[in-house]
C-alpha cells in the first residue's frame, strides 16, 4: 500500500459503507477491480499523473474516458465515486481505495487472506489440514494462497496478516548455528 492510504481511507470506506447498505459488497470489490485494472493501464496512469495539479477540466475529461472504457462494468454509484475522486484530483488512489475496501471487506467478513511459502506445491490434503488449523486458531475463515521459493530447503512459511509463522528448515538451521556461536 502506498504512502496515500489514509488519504484514500474515506474513499474506501464510504464505499464500503454504500456497498454494505445496498447488499453489494462482492459488487463492488469487482468494480473496484475493474477499475484499478483501468487507471493503471499505462496510457490512462500517465493521463491521470499529468492531470494532477492541472485544471479541473483535464480531470473532468479524464474521468469521463475511464467512465467510457468501462462502461457496463461498472455501476452508476460507482462511476459518481469516479467523478468525485476526479475533483478532488485523486483519481491516482484506485489502487489503495481498492486494496483498503478488500481489507474492510475481509475484516467484516471475518476472512484473514493467508500466504503459504514453500519449496514445493502442497498437496490438497497439507492444504485442508493446514487451512482448517489455521481457521481453528485464527477464529476466522482462510483464503490460502500458495507461494513457491525454490531457496527454502524445507518447511513452510505462513503470512496471516501482521502474523507471521516460519517453520522453515533455513530459519531452523539459521537457529541452531546462533545457538552454536553462543556457546
Amino acid at each position: 500500500m502506498s504512502e496515500y492510504a489514509s488519504i484514500a481511507h474515506p474513499y474506501a470506506k464510504a464505499s464500503f459503507d454504500f456497498a454494505l447498505s445496498e447488499n453489494k459488497l462482492q459488487e463492488w470489490q469487482s468494480m473496484l477491480e475493474i477499475l484499478v485494472t483501468v487507471t493503471e493501464e499505462e496510457s490512462i496512469a500517465y493521463a491521470i499523473s499529468s492531470a494532477e495539479g492541472a485544471g479541473s477540466q483535464q480531470a473532468e475529461q479524464i474521468a469521463d474516458a475511464i467512465i467510457e472504457i468501462c462502461q457496463g462494468m461498472i455501476d452508476e454509484p460507482v462511476q459518481n465515486l469516479i467523478k468525485v475522486m476526479s475533483e478532488n484530483g485523486r483519481l491516482s488512489l484506485f489502487g489503495d481505495v481498492y486494496q483498503l475496501f478488500c481489507e474492510l471487506k475481509d475484516e467484516y467478513e471475518r476472512v484473514v487472506p493467508v500466504t503459504v511459502t514453500a519449496s514445493e506445491p502442497l498437496s490438497e490434503q497439507q492444504v485442508t489440514s493446514l487451512t482448517a488449523a489455521l481457521e481453528k486458531k485464527l477464529e476466522r475463515k482462510v483464503e490460502l494462497e500458495q507461494e513457491l521459493d525454490t531457496t527454502l530447503v524445507g518447511g513452510i512459511v505462513i503470512k496471516a496478516g501482521e502474523t507471521i509463522i516460519d517453520g522453515s528448515l533455513n530459519t531452523s538451521i539459521e537457529r541452531l548455528a546462533s545457538q552454536l556461536r553462543a556457546r
